[in-house]
């Protein structure tokens, strides 16, 4: 993934991101005072939201770029450049939107943010599932980031020690003017990594994706995000 190398354009195409990071803080709210760590805050769109409710929130994001421009966005946050896929210090409640979806092994993560929290610690998580462009990955097929859906997360939580008290999926219609602006999109938000296709073979999917799932003036994408109340078993 790019995040760091795309950090500039991320804001201008995370629009479903922004509104399910939103969400998610709306899904559960830590009471007024609460000290929550966040993982993988990004640009600040959880952050922002975190502290509307009158929390106190150390974000951190392994991105000196994206760090750079939360800071800006969300000033009265502790901010703090550290990797959310490894061991973590100690914190009172974590939240997180969208990065677990990129580690290799979350459960392995997940068991490094339990050992973080105390007994019934509270983790609010929020993560890209199963149809999440569906579409798309009809036409290109499964490439390194496994895509789980609802159920399968929920038994990732249970392997790694939480138990989940609320927890559902939202779902979304983006539209975009064609393939090619929606390939723009994902590309300026930082989500695509190595090229795994050719000039033709990317070419062909834009053709084959137009023809698709356009919708009148427009192509279709859908989005879906699990917003997941969790605590420490």
């Amino acid at each position: 993934m790019r995040f760091d190398e795309r950090a500039g354009s991320y804001e201008e195409h995370a629009a479903p991101q922004r509104r399910f990071a939103e969400a998610l803080a709306a899904f559960a709210p830590f009471h007024r005072g609460a000290q929550v760590t966040e993982l993988g805050a990004g640009t600040g769109f959880l952050t922002n939201a975190l502290l509307a409710q009158g929390v106190s929130v150390e974000a951190t994001d392994a991105s000196p770029a994206m760090l750079e421009i939360g800071q800006a966005a969300a000033p009265t946050a502790v901010w703090k450049q550290r990797e959310g896929f490894g061991p973590q210090p100690k914190a009172k409640a974590i939240a997180s939107s969208g990065l677990l979806h990129w580690s290799a092994d979350p459960v392995l993560v997940l068991k490094y943010w339990r050992d973080a929290l105390p007994k019934s610690g509270r983790l609010l998580l929020g993560v890209p599932c199963d149809p999440c462009l569906n579409e798309l990955r009809d036409l290109t097929g499964e490439g390194p980031i496994r895509w789980r859906d609802e159920a399968q997360w929920l038994q990732v939580l249970d392997h790694a020690g939480f138990d989940v008290r609320a927890h559902g999926v939202l779902e979304s219609t983006e539209t975009y003017p064609s393939a090619i602006d929606l390939m723009r999109a994902l590309h300026g938000s930082g989500v695509t990594g190595s090229p795994r296709l050719s000039p033709g073979e990317l070419r062909n999917l834009i053709r084959d994706y137009d023809r698709l799932y356009r919708k009148g003036d427009a192509v279709v994408a859908t989005w879906a995000w699990l917003l997941v109340d969790a605590v420490v078993r």
